[in-house]
C-alpha cells in the first residue's frame, strides 16, 4: 500500500501520513467491530475514572511509544531537510523510501517465523524494544558513509524498528478497554505528529548537528530506561518465584489437566523457577525431552509463559 501511494505522491512524508490515516482508520474500524482484539485484555479501561485508564495505559506502552517518537523525529528532520534544502544524514532521497519498506518487510517476515516462539520467550516485549533501539544506532554508526551505503545504513534500520515498536504500540492498545482505546489512540497520533513537526522545526531552526545531537541523546535514554525495565521485570519474577516456590501443589489441584507424573514433577521444578536444562540433567533425561514436557504442561494449564505459570499457580486453592 505504502508503495503505491509513494508512487503516486513521490514524496516519503506525504506518503507515511496518507498510510498512517489508512491503517489508523483500519485499526478503529476492526476495533469497533470486535474483530481486533487482545486474547487477553489488560486491566486497564474498566475502572469509573476514564482519565486514570488513558494514564495507565499510557504508561503501560511509554517505552515502545517513546522509541516510536524516536523513530517519527528521524522522519521529520529528513522531511525537513528535502522541504528546505537543509543537509541531514536521514530519509531525504526516494531511495530511503524503498530501503524502509525493506526494513519493515524483514520485521514482518520476523514476526512470522518467531510467532510460535514469541509467547514463551520471557520478556520478549523488552528484548524486542530493546533490538528496536539498538538498530537505531546503525545510521549513527554509518553517519560518514556516503551513496547507497549510507542510504541503506540509515533506512533500513529505520523501517524495521519503527514498524515492530508500532506493532508493540498497537497491541498495546487492543489491548485496553474500548473507551480507552480511543482517547489513547487519539493521544499516540498526537504525539507522532508533534514528533515530526518538532524535530523538522529544530533541524530548521538550530541546524542538522543540534537536532541529531538531541535526536542521539534521546535514544541514548531510552536504550537505558530499555535496559532497566528488562532487570526490573526480572528482578520482580525471581520474587514471585521465591514465594510461589514455597506453595504445595497438589494431585487434587491438577485434577482435569491430565497431566503426566513426570509432567508433574517437571511442573515442580518450573515452579522453583528452574529452567529446562537443569530438569533434564536433575531428571536425567535429554534437553529436548525435558522441553517437549514444558511444552506439554503450558498446553494443558493453557499458560504461554513463566509469568502466565505463576498467575495459575497462584489461582489454585
Amino acid at each position: 500500500m505504502s508503495v503505491a501511494i509513494f508512487t503516486i505522491v513521490r514524496d516519503i512524508m506525504v506518503t507515511d501520513i496518507i498510510a498512517s490515516c489508512i491503517l489508523v482508520a483500519a485499526i478503529a474500524l476492526l476495533v469497533r467491530g470486535g474483530v481486533l482484539r487482545s486474547s487477553r485484555e489488560m486491566e486497564i479501561g474498566d475502572s469509573s475514572h476514564p482519565l486514570e485508564d488513558v494514564v495507565s495505559a499510557l504508561k503501560a506502552m511509554a517505552v515502545p511509544l517513546a522509541g516510536c517518537l524516536v523513530c517519527q523525529c528521524s522522519l521529520g528532520i529528513g522531511w525537513a531537510a528535502m522541504l528546505f534544502g537543509r543537509l541531514s544524514v536521514v530519509l531525504q532521497t526516494p531511495e530511503s523510501f524503498y530501503c524502509v519498506i525493506v526494513g519493515a518487510l524483514l520485521c514482518a517476515l520476523c514476526l512470522v517465523a518467531a510467532r510460535g516462539h514469541i509467547k514463551n520467550i520471557v520478556n520478549f516485549r523488552y528484548y524486542a524494544i530493546l533490538s528496536c533501539l539498538l538498530l537505531l544506532v546503525v545510521p549513527w554508526v554509518g553517519a560518514d558513509l556516503s551513496g547507497e551505503a549510507q542510504v541503506i545504513s540509515t533506512a533500513t534500520p529505520w523501517g524495521f524498528s519503527e514498524s515492530l515498536l508500532s506493532v508493540i504500540v498497537i497491541v498495546n492498545l487492543v489491548g485496553v478497554g474500548r473507551r480507552t482505546f480511543y482517547v489513547t489512540g487519539l493521544i499516540v497520533i498526537a504525539l507522532n505528529v508533534l514528533a515530526w513537526f518538532a524535530s523538522g522545526a529544530c533541524l530548521v531552526l538550530f541546524g542538522d548537528e543540534v537536532a541529531n545531537v538531541l535526536w542521539r541523546s534521546s535514544l541514548i535514554v531510552l536504550i537505558a530506561l530499555s535496559a532497566l525495565e528488562i532487570l526490573r521485570d526480572y528482578r520482580l519474577l525471581e520474587k514471585r518465584l521465591d514465594e510461589t516456590s514455597s506453595r504445595k501443589v497438589t494431585d487434587e489441584q491438577l485434577v482435569g489437566y491430565r497431566l503426566t507424573n513426570r509432567e508433574k514433577e517437571v511442573l515442580l521444578f518450573l515452579v522453583q523457577g528452574r529452567r529446562a536444562a537443569w530438569i533434564a540433567q536433575k531428571l536425567y533425561i535429554s534437553d529436548n525431552t525435558a522441553r517437549a514436557h514444558v511444552k506439554h504442561i503450558y498446553q494443558k494449564l493453557g499458560v504461554h509463559s513463566r509469568e502466565e505459570l505463576l498467575d495459575f499457580i497462584e489461582s489454585l486453592k
